[in-house]
């Protein structure tokens, strides 16, 4: 691998006698990984469905070299997130229970936001990205995994963590970071590096450290995590933010390099707001009237906790628990969508289909082959008049609805396989 001159001279310093572990490493394959979905599945169950995975202990496994997940019925049923291993151990660090508030501030692509999701299926997960376009793959990787608490932003950390205020029990930072930990499998990461970079996206995640604090509760936990392995992104911003916010102390550091682990490479530092725990408190959110929904909802028995909120346009939520107002939040999404009032009906939503535990009535369970053709925007047979969620391993892709012996396909195109 031909790597920059400087950076290999700083890891031969830093590694030592181990640097030849780490160059030998370096010209291997990257070790291709995934996560089962706590929300949706175990990883027991997910090594009965699919047993040519290579577990690896809790619930990481290594994918064969061939497998393609973009193609598998389980993946687009949000049954696995595609994962390197070193990459869940930031999240593993948190010390989490079901009903906490949790801010994930720089959150794309979703992996360790939909982590989050699957330990607080009680309370609530604000994810923030701040560039658009990543805060939309966001969204829709947390609506595959079915989060159904999700509050997803695209904001600038410090504007979000000024505005939330101390109220979150958890708060990940997992920063814009240099990328050495992504040498080996991207060769863009290799190109863009230099000192300079190295040395701005220092000066960056002090910035966002500096927002984060703001956002966490006395007690609160603080995990910092970057895929670059050097010190001025990592250890050197940790002693930074203690010197700088001295009511935080440090609990426990990792790293992981390529020869040390299964992973690709990964620093986190779980650090922790001194003072007493405080209570978690929620503002109950408010029910407006949406009859439409409501109706489905009766019809379909559907109980969902939570308070259904209108929106103009026609849409209708089903907002969680907030630990603070919303107000002069830039919202892609507040909780799980049910659907929209079009033309005197109301029309589900594939979020609905996609939540945990897929509550629709009516199941259509598919075949393999019938779930690939369903996956690429085919009708099916159907029996049946009405929605349902069309189902593959007991788990939703998406939704359908029979008429006329007819299943007419409702996957949303964007998400349609060829």
């Amino acid at each position: 691998m031909n790597l920059p001159q400087a950076y290999l001279d700083r890891m031969r310093t830093q590694l030592g006698e181990t640097f030849p572990a780490y160059l030998a490493a370096m010209d291997e394959p990257e070790k291709r990984a995934a996560r089962s979905n706590g929300l949706k599945t175990t990883p027991e169950a997910l090594s009965v469905l699919r047993p040519d995975f290579i577990g690896a202990g809790g619930e990481g496994f290594l994918l064969p070299p061939a497998f393609a997940p973009g193609k598998d019925p389980l993946h687009a049923a949000g049954a696995y997130y595609v994962q390197e291993l070193s990459a869940q151990a930031p999240v593993a660090l948190f010390r989490l229970t079901p009903t906490m508030a949790v801010l994930d501030l720089c959150a794309a692509p979703g992996g360790k936001s939909a982590q989050l999701a699957a330990k607080v299926p009680e309370g609530v997960l604000f994810s923030n990205e701040i560039v658009p376009h990543r805060a939309n793959v966001l969204l829709g990787n947390l609506e595959r995994m079915g989060a159904k608490n999700a509050v997803v932003t695209s904001m600038d950390p410090e504007k979000l963590a000024s505005l939330a205020g101390p109220v979150f029990d958890a708060v990940l930072v997992d920063a814009p970071c240099a990328g050495e930990g992504m040498f080996r499998k991207d060769a863009t990461a290799i190109a863009e590096w230099s000192l300079e970079h190295v040395a701005a996206c220092a000066r960056r995640q002090r910035a966002i450290l500096a927002s984060a604090q703001k956002a966490v509760k006395a007690g609160g936990q603080l995990v910092y995590s970057t895929c670059s392995f050097s010190p001025a992104e990592n250890e050197e911003n940790v002693r930074w933010f203690l010197s700088e916010f001295s009511d935080f102390e440090l609990m426990e550091e990792v790293r992981f390099y390529p020869h040390t682990s299964l992973g690709e490479g990964q620093y986190a530092a779980k650090l922790r707001r001194r003072g007493p725990a405080q209570e978690r408190t929620y503002l109950p959110p408010k029910s407006d009237r949406a009859p439409l929904a409501e109706g489905f909802l009766r019809e379909e028995t559907i109980g969902l906790s939570g308070a259904i909120r209108g929106l103009p346009d026609g849409r209708v939520l089903l907002l969680p628990p907030l630990p603070c107002g919303l107000d002069g939040f830039r919202l892609l999404r507040a909780g799980l969508l049910l659907g929209e009032a079009v033309k005197g009906r109301f029309v589900p939503a594939h979020a609905l289909a996609m939540a945990a535990g897929c509550p629709l009535r009516r199941r259509l369970e598919l075949s393999e082959d019938d779930a690939r053709r369903y996956l690429r925007g085919e009708t099916l047979p159907a029996d049946f008049s009405g929605w349902c969620a069309v189902t593959y391993q007991g788990l939703a892709l998406g939704l359908g609805k029979g008429a006329g012996g007819i299943l007419k396909n409702h996957l949303p195109k964007g998400l349609r396989i060829n």
